[in-house]
């Protein structure tokens, strides 16, 4: 019976330790958390919170992915016996993030996050030109008609801080 007195009073202690505060506290935190009760007005999840942070990331990527491809490629296109050479440029106009997941929790230093960032291009081209050399110092200002959009997936630190490293890419379209 003593025993029996003690661990009621434990349990009693432990539930009595959760319920702090008018709005509940802990209990409510995670009760919340899980989806079993509404979350509670201005609340934002640490998942939001990165997400909203992804624009920072697109608008860094962007500039990148646009300076490694500013000297396009030069293609050649077989016209009769003789051919044309012509330079081509990916230029990426738009960026939309879709998606920031927690990968892991370690420990004190906090949950790391995956996050997915779609970007969209255009082609252009510049005028045919007879040589290799003359194409490659062209301007591509022609627009090709050819959109496309390109997925990345980025590996994001504890709270969701960005490292500076380049994305890998997962869907091209």
């Amino acid at each position: 019976m003593k025993y029996m007195y003690m661990f009621l009073s434990g349990v009693l202690v432990f539930l009595s330790s959760c319920q702090t505060g008018p709005e509940g506290g802990v209990v409510n935190k995670v009760l919340s958390d899980f989806g079993l009760r509404e979350k509670p007005e201005g609340y934002v999840s640490e998942t939001d919170k990165v997400f909203q942070r992804l624009g920072e990331i697109g608008a860094t990527e962007m500039q990148r992915l646009n300076l490694e491809n500013r000297h396009g490629e030069v293609k050649f296109e077989q016209k009769g016996a003789r051919g044309e050479y012509y330079k081509e440029v990916k230029l990426y106009t738009q960026y939309y993030p879709l998606d920031a997941k927690p990968v892991s929790h370690s420990g004190e230093s906090g949950q790391s996050y995956t996050a997915v960032i779609e970007y969209a291009y255009s082609i252009y081209r510049s005028a045919s030109k007879p040589t290799r050399t003359e194409a490659q110092e062209a301007t591509a200002d022609i627009p090709a008609g050819v959109e496309g959009r390109e997925t990345y997936r980025y590996s994001l630190g504890p709270a969701g801080v960005w490292n500076g490293a380049k994305g890998q890419k997962i869907k091209s379209n």
